[in-house]
């Protein structure tokens, strides 16, 4: 603003409070005799529009400091600045991080004067995969952007640092960063390391991992659906997980992932039901899901294929619903084949990573086989067949 005064600022972030105190940092510094000696000839701030949240100078140049959802109807910025536009603590929000992003796509964009000559700033520390500067990183076709990517302790030598110096030891000593990190290795990794991802924000390790070469016999096998409708690429995919089970172990027998069309959903779950046999297809029902339940079993009919499906109606946070597989994984309860490595890459990186729709879909089966001991007491001694219709003979 002191070389070019008409310059236009938007100023966000998750708390209008703290960015308008910044806004009334950065009105006091360009009144200040500091500043006015760089920048002699930079304009006034008009009486009329002299706030920490909006002020203007005389030639037309403004600053609106506001929060994330806070109003920026009608302004235009030459530079737009993002500090943290999510609180630490709804990282793991899906919704919270979905509307952020989509605040990005469709109103920050849209506040430029001139979208390929102004600039986008965000100041953030990575608090998940999938928070805005991985959304923008991995977007397909998106910006290019200028990466800065600072980390409190350095992890391989620098221009001005070696490995395992800290970036500001004056201000934060390694011992004190040490300490951060042993109290909380989480924080410590997301918000100073600029790391969302690593073994110490973790839940399922490769450790606790157990496979299988060869299946057991008579086993209870269940298929369960996670239908999802979008085919973009930074959207969920629909999970299919059909899995046998012998007495309360699980083991996973095929996995069937992607971003499918309705009618595509249908073929795949289809394919699992006529390969395996399951004694029952559960299908989660939330809204136009429970029409693809219908659906489902109108086609199954169709091709002369009786298995019962079941709508699951899910309550409860979701985060907490997957980490109630950590017992059982660790216990050597849920096994799969070796080659599952998008089951895997889900299990290792929840809760910060982008999508979780496989290991939501495997906790939706241990949970189905869990509430279902009735129906698996009444088949554990009983043979199942199929006739020439595909009906099933128990006897």
């Amino acid at each position: 603003m002191g070389k070019k005064p008409i310059t236009k600022i938007i100023a966000t972030g998750y708390s209008a409070t703290l960015t308008q105190s910044y806004g009334a940092e950065a009105r006091d510094y360009y009144r200040s005799e500091t500043y006015k000696k760089v920048f002699p000839r930079r304009p006034e701030i008009r009486a009329d529009q002299d706030t920490k949240g909006l002020w203007k100078n005389e030639d037309g140049g403004q600053y609106l400091a506001t929060g994330v959802e806070g109003s920026i109807t009608g302004q235009r910025a030459n530079i737009f600045i993002i500090d943290d536009p999510l609180k630490p603590d709804e990282a793991n929000s899906d919704v919270k991080r979905y509307a952020v992003n989509r605040w990005y796509d469709n109103t920050v964009l849209s506040r430029l004067e001139k979208a390929d000559r102004d600039a986008v700033i965000i100041v953030m520390q990575r608090t998940h995969e999938d928070d805005l500067c991985g959304y923008l990183l991995n977007k397909p076709n998106g910006e290019k952007w200028h990466h800065i990517n600072v980390k409190a302790v350095a992890e391989s030598d620098e221009k001005h640092r070696q490995t395992g110096e800290s970036y500001h030891p004056e201000r934060q000593s390694l011992i004190a960063l040490e300490k951060i990190r042993s109290n909380d290795p989480t924080t410590f990794s997301t918000q100073y390391q600029q790391e969302p991802i690593n073994k110490d924000t973790q839940l399922f390790h490769e450790e606790f991992f157990n496979y299988y070469e060869e299946l057991p016999r008579d086993m209870h096998i269940y298929t369960v659906m996670d239908p999802a409708f979008k085919t973009k690429k930074e959207n969920d995919e629909t999970a299919i997980i059909t899995g046998g089970f012998v007495d309360d172990t699980l083991y996973i027998l095929e996995i069937t992932h992607g971003r499918y069309h309705a009618s595509d959903v249908i073929n795949k779950v289809l394919y699992h039901a006529n390969k395996w046999h399951p004694l029952k297809i559960g299908v989660e029902a939330v809204a136009a899901q429970t029409v693809l339940a219908q659906w489902l079993k109108k086609t199954l009919e169709e091709n002369r294929n009786y298995t019962p499906v079941e709508e699951i109606r899910q309550t409860g946070n979701k985060i907490h619903k997957i980490q109630s597989l950590e017992a059982p994984i660790r216990s050597g309860k849920i096994r799969w084949r070796k080659d599952e490595l998008a089951l895997e890459a889900q299990l290792k990186k929840f809760p910060r990573g982008a999508h979780d729709d496989i290991i939501d879909t495997l906790q939706m089966i241990y949970t189905l086989y869990s509430v279902q001991t009735p129906v698996v007491d009444e088949y554990s001694n009983i043979l199942v067949n199929y006739d020439e219709l595909g009906r099933p003979i128990y006897g």
